[in-house]
């Protein structure tokens, strides 16, 4: 029984996250009732073994249903919660139905310690997975969990992200010029702010002095993007430097990352960044933010972290490693689909030799 923030249906690294770990579950024969939040599954043809519930996004009837259909279909072997916020919900859950607890945690919602009753739902998780070190490290700084008990299984890269030649389509299209190319991938959201796009635009003066063509793409969607075009005019002056492109589908994501020349997004919070592996996938190298989990994501290999508000840094930083060309994208094979696979069964096999809760301990 999987209870999710973020199902099949909708969109964010989340989501994507969510999707690609029960889809190998799936794989290894596994099967799930799945409960989300948001995400509409109708019309979907979800992997063998998953069915999805209708979205409820109101916590209180989301609460209700959730009991109810916990009863309804049971036995469970393993109650999965996909976020620390619905950790209470999850333990009560296992507990009533004597399953075992999966807890995921993705970053940021660890940064500081929560609520009483949430911190002794996460530490009576049978099994925590982060999603990088500095995520777990966090996590255990304030959990009374055993090490052994807090595991990273990072996010994955899909296949359709590998090398391939630039998108002219895409570049007249944009009318981009001859470059070079800047790539920032992201939600833009105010609550996500951290992801330093307007760090971004307060370097592109004295990139542009060196590379004129230079142009930066922005791809995403989000409540903050009025706001950030706004800064991207006052901060460079020039309306054609900065092109906001919106929200732009998983399957047209490489050849916009093929086109590009570099990947930039100095944020200084990511739980992982699965953006920079994708980018790195496709050729390009990246720069990203020091803070977070990112480091995970981005080994000397692929590319350079910097402090997100040092902007002659980020400016040295964007000047060498477009001059160093494409990346070898076999650096992130790690981080394939086929491996995060093995490694979500493996854990989903560990969890299962453990003793079945008993109904009665609550």
């Amino acid at each position: 029984m999987a209870l999710l923030t973020d199902g099949y249906g909708t969109r964010g690294g989340i989501a994507r996250y969510n999707q690609d770990l029960f889809g190998a579950l799936a794989e290894g024969g596994a099967s799930a009732l799945i409960l989300p939040r948001l995400g509409n599954a109708s019309g979907l043809t979800l992997p063998p073994g998953l069915e999805q519930a209708p979205s409820i996004f109101g916590r209180f009837h989301y609460f209700l249903h959730t009991l109810w259909a916990g009863w309804r279909h049971r036995p469970f072997d393993v109650v999965f919660c996909g976020h620390i916020y619905m950790a209470t919900l999850g333990w009560m859950v296992a507990r009533l139905l004597g399953a075992r607890f999966w807890l995921q945690a993705h970053g940021a919602e660890v940064n500081e310690a929560p609520d009483r009753l949430t911190r002794r739902a996460v530490e009576a998780a049978d099994i925590v997975t982060v999603v990088s070190r500095a995520t777990r490290c966090t996590l255990l700084e304030w959990a009374d969990l055993a090490p052994e008990r807090v595991r990273v299984l990072p996010d994955t890269v899909r296949d359709i992200f590998v090398p391939g030649p630039p998108s002219e389509a895409l570049r007249a299209q944009w009318n981009l010029g001859t470059g070079p190319i800047l790539l920032t991938v992201g939600r833009l959201a105010a609550s996500e702010r951290y992801k330093g796009h307007e760090q971004i635009f307060a370097a592109l003066p004295a990139l542009r002095a060196k590379f004129p063509g230079l142009v930066h793409v922005v791809a995403g969607e989000g409540d903050d993007r009025a706001r950030l075009e706004a800064r991207a005019l006052e901060l460079v002056g020039d309306r054609n430097a900065v092109r906001f492109v919106g929200f732009v589908e998983e399957e047209a994501l490489p050849d916009l990352y093929r086109t590009a020349d570099l990947f930039v997004m100095p944020s200084a919070n990511e739980g992982f960044g699965i953006v920079y592996l994708e980018a790195a996938a496709c050729g390009l190298r990246v720069v990203g933010g020091v803070g977070g989990g990112s480091g995970d994501a981005i080994g000397e290999q692929i590319g350079v972290r910097v402090e997100p508000n040092d902007c002659e840094a980020l400016v040295r930083a964007i000047e060498r490693l477009l001059s160093q060309g494409r990346v070898n994208s076999e650096a992130i094979e790690p981080y394939r689909l086929k491996n995060f696979a093995i490694t979500a069964q493996r854990l989903l096999a560990r969890l299962m030799a453990h003793p079945r809760r008993m109904k009665d301990a609550a």
